[in-house]
């Protein structure tokens, strides 16, 4: 019997539609949350889902995965460690869009995106936002004082771009 080989070429290009925003700051995250807030009219929580779907139901994930982006790592010995990076979302009700704050580093000391370690937090903005609203979006942003850099970033150039996958 001859043997038949498929190979499944993914892209992942697909599923980095949206843009990101690296923030380098002195603040931790729930005070740049309320500085963010305050100059942008936005309202972040904490946590990177809602315990409600859109239908009003309860969602039967663990707490974990609500609260946190989970990354698993495996080390050089080929141990598994888990990940907790803090996140913070503002969805509007019709999910229009849907931003999110990101923490850089883990609460176990990792970091979602090595190669981009000067940045303490990342700006997600998924779905469509008019480029004269993500330059305001972005001064205001920039106008508090303790941001010290604030740039976008092309997410398909970073090599750890999966990690920013949610």
């Amino acid at each position: 019997m001859n043997k038949i080989t498929f190979k499944l070429d993914m892209d992942l290009d697909l599923e980095l539609d949206f843009i990101l925003v690296g923030i380098s700051t002195t603040l931790r995250d729930y005070r740049l949350c309320h500085f963010i807030n305050k100059k942008t009219g936005l309202n972040f929580v904490y946590g990177k889902e809602s315990v409600l779907d859109h239908n009003g139901n309860i969602k039967l994930k663990p707490q974990e995965e609500l609260d946190f982006h989970l990354i698993v790592e495996k080390n050089k010995n080929k141990k598994e460690i888990l990940h907790h990076f803090q996140v913070y979302r503002y969805c509007h009700d019709n999910l229009d869009f849907e931003y999110y704050l990101v923490n850089n580093k883990s609460l176990e000391n990792g970091t979602l995106i090595p190669e981009a370690s000067n940045f303490d937090y990342f700006f997600l903005i998924k779905h469509y936002i008019d480029e004269e609203d993500l330059i305001k979006l972005l001064e205001n942003i920039r106008s508090i004082k303790e941001v010290m850099l604030l740039k976008e970033i092309d997410p398909i150039s970073l090599k750890s771009k999966e990690n920013l996958i949610f």
